[in-house]
């Protein structure tokens, strides 16, 4: 997807290491494996979506602390308010600028963006 490429992109150019995945089984199987410091998570993907994953993230004994902002089209209240009850630290209505998720990361506690 564009978003990804653009996110991925402009957070390798800030010195992040970046992973992405583009299936929900991928996503999580890949959170299990390398344990990032931050998931950058899209609500609408492929199988599961990003809220049932984040539902399992914060669940599952591995995962749970990983900070986790979500991304989406989706500006319901409805949708945000589900998304801060599943723990999200973060939640970012595309289109949005590189700069705009850097701002969203110096807001999560213990994490220097």
């Amino acid at each position: 997807e564009l978003t990804c490429k653009m996110l991925s992109f402009g957070l390798t150019e800030k010195g992040f290491e970046v992973m992405s995945a583009s299936q929900c089984l991928e996503a999580f199987v890949s959170i299990k494996d390398f344990k990032p410091d931050l998931l950058v998570m899209d609500i609408l993907m492929p199988g599961l979506s990003g809220l049932e994953i984040l539902n399992l993230i914060r669940s599952d004994q591995i995962g749970g602390n990983i900070p986790v902002i979500l991304i989406s089209q989706l500006d319901t209240p409805a949708v945000i308010e589900t998304a801060e009850q599943l723990g999200a630290n973060g939640y970012l209505i595309k289109p949005f600028e590189t700069v705009t998720l850097l701002e969203k990361m110096k807001t999560i506690p213990g994490f220097s963006a």
